[in-house]
């Protein structure tokens, strides 16, 4: 057994704020990744999707619109205590509703690492 901490926050390559997390990288995972993630009061991910893992997402704190489908034509508004599942391949962006409170989710997937990939394309 390994316990992680509260860590330092960091980006990452879809433009929200992660913290702590289990991971391969972490505690040496072999199928499973969770981390805590923030987006900032009025902040916004870049169009991106995960490859070849699915993601549950469970609302902490805020609210997030979350924009899904090839045109992110599909949405979804999260509040605290809400779950959300992701299948893999799904491209999607994340939406602070508020421009002075973040929002913090908790991410569990089934692989070990942080498997995101940006979409250029889509806006």
């Amino acid at each position: 057994m390994k316990v992680v901490k509260p860590g330092p926050e960091h980006g990452t390559a879809r433009g929200v704020v992660g913290g702590s997390e289990v991971s391969a990288a972490t505690v040496g995972a072999k199928g499973i990744f969770m981390g805590v993630f923030r987006v900032p009061p009025g902040g916004r991910s870049r169009p991106h999707y995960h490859d070849a893992c699915e993601s549950a997402c469970y609302m902490l704190s805020g609210r997030m619109l979350i924009r899904w489908g090839d045109r992110l034509q599909d949405e979804v508004v999260l509040e605290p205590g809400d779950l959300l599942y992701v299948p893999p391949h799904e491209t999607h962006v994340l939406e602070n509703l508020s421009d002075t409170e973040p929002a913090e989710y908790v991410v569990a997937r089934n692989r070990n690492t942080e498997d995101s990939l940006e979409v250029p394309w889509v806006s």
